[in-house]
């Protein structure tokens, strides 16, 4: 990611005298950036857009000078800051959409939309805990009536309700995991932005960029998200209606690449075929009863099964029972434009050659900082898992793994068990860079998503003009 060159200003002594001797200021050429302090507690301020606001808060001593952190989670930092902006030296800053007033004494920050007919509060935001384990922005629903986002979650059967104010947002241990639901078992996924509306179109969104579990309650006079992050960091962002919000979290986020048009037709899978003419035979059933196809999606049998000796983490064709393939997929695109995709996992079974050369490099999760991979016993067999969060062994997975199958014809890479379903009793995971978080709890969250990362980052490196799935 790059970050823009802030260019330092002055020091506003003013702050000092109407903020008492706790309070420091600091902006650059473009982006206003102030630090607010009570007792050990401090809050950090970021205006980056006349409508975005980003913070940090937390406890002991105040950090440097530099651009807030962020996680993988956001990919813009190159914001050109607000058109507008005045500091009255007494804890309220004004951009041309919005007025945010810090509180000296809570450090509790309350948000304005200006643009309405009257000045909406939209929220206050509160840091409390901040020298506890677990940490908590309280935050004042002022005008709002709903919240809709926080990610994958099945409620009720039949009700098909989104609106989370009167529940608690709950999740797994970690975080992200596979819960049963209804006589199945479905996901439950943290993306931990929060989209709040009032009357008509009142509105704001807040994305907490915190990799931790989190957990929110929206129950009572005041809601509240709780995690074990330290600091806490967050955005508050305001716009005219949903959509804009929406485009704003995209910008700050990334937007995805949409994935090849046949993917949105209908794919068929089962688990599994055991071979090609499985496949031919299902192919064929389905053209009789004039069933339109795009496709097929290969279960972990296309690269041999988890049968001792296991062959999970090969990522190599069983041949006998598939031979050919870069034949058979040209034949299935050229006679009736159907494309395949495979079933790849994170875990390798300690018995091949993909685990000899992943462990030799420290690609693989290890047990501790100087040791050697940590293994684990499982359904699959015995073996490790990607570390997804080392950049350079998630490119070399990709580039000796997946790239051949993506120059074979490939059309996509089903990411299966991403939760990750299951870990190792120990782990340390290289980690998110400048962070200095190395354990399951901290990377458990972000994994799935930088083991997609390394799918769309290897088709950029290798010059693939199909767009990554």
């Amino acid at each position: 990611m790059s970050h823009l060159r802030f260019i330092i200003l002055l020091l506003v002594l003013a702050l000092l005298l109407g903020l008492q001797h706790d309070t420091l200021a600091q902006t650059t050429l473009d982006i206003p950036r102030l630090t607010f302090t009570a007792g050990d507690a401090y809050l950090r301020v970021e205006i980056l857009d006349d409508d975005l606001v980003h913070f940090e808060s937390g406890s002991g001593s105040v950090p440097d000078d530099a651009p807030i952190a962020t996680t993988p989670m956001v990919q813009k930092t190159d914001y050109a800051g607000p058109t507008e902006f005045t500091d009255d030296g007494n804890g309220t800053l004004t951009t041309a959409v919005l007025q945010l007033t810090v509180d000296p004494n809570s450090l509790c920050s309350t948000v304005t939309d200006l643009t309405k007919d009257e000045p909406l509060v939209l929220t206050a935001v509160c840091p409390q805990d901040l020298d506890q384990r677990k940490k908590s922005l309280v935050i004042d629903p002022a005008s709002m009536q709903h919240v809709y986002g926080l990610g994958e979650k099945f409620r009720e059967p039949g009700e098909p309700n989104g609106d989370w104010v009167g529940s608690e947002r709950d999740i797994g241990i970690f975080g992200n995991e596979m819960e049963g639901f209804s006589g199945g078992a479905v996901g439950n996924a943290q993306f931990p932005v929060m989209y709040a509306l009032g009357d008509g179109y009142d509105n704001y969104a807040m994305f907490v960029d915190v990799v931790f579990k989190q957990e929110w309650e929206f129950v009572g006079s005041d809601w509240s998200m709780t995690t074990s992050a330290n600091p806490l960091r967050w955005y508050v962002m305001a716009g005219p209606d949903l959509p804009d919000l929406r485009s704003d979290y995209l910008e700050l986020t990334g937007r995805p690449p949409v994935p090849p048009q046949a993917l949105f037709g209908l794919w068929v899978s089962e688990y599994g075929y055991d071979n090609w003419d499985e496949l031919d035979d299902k192919r064929q059933s389905l053209d009789a009863n004039r069933f339109p196809q795009d496709g097929f999606v290969l279960d972990l049998q296309w690269f041999g099964g988890i049968q001792y000796p296991s062959e999970m983490g090969s990522l190599s064709w069983d041949e006998e029972n598939f031979p050919d393939p870069a034949a058979k997929i040209a034949e299935l695109e050229a006679e009736e434009g159907l494309g395949v995709i495979l079933i790849e996992e994170s875990y390798v079974d300690q018995g091949l050659s993909n685990f000899g050369r992943m462990a030799g490099q420290s690609y693989l999760v290890k047990e501790c900082d100087t040791c050697g991979p940590a293994t684990m016993r499982a359904w699959w067999g015995i073996g490790g898992m990607v570390d997804w969060t080392n950049d350079e062994g998630a490119a070399f997975w990709h580039d000796s793994n997946r790239q051949p199958l993506a120059e074979m014809g490939i059309v996509g890479h089903w990411t299966d068990l991403g939760e990750p379903e299951m870990t190792p009793s120990a782990t340390w995971f290289a980690g998110l860079p400048g962070l200095d978080l190395h354990d399951q709890i901290a990377n458990h969250n972000i994994y799935n998503l930088k083991w997609a990362e390394s799918i769309q980052l290897g088709y950029e490196r290798n010059g693939s003009t199909q767009r990554p799935a």
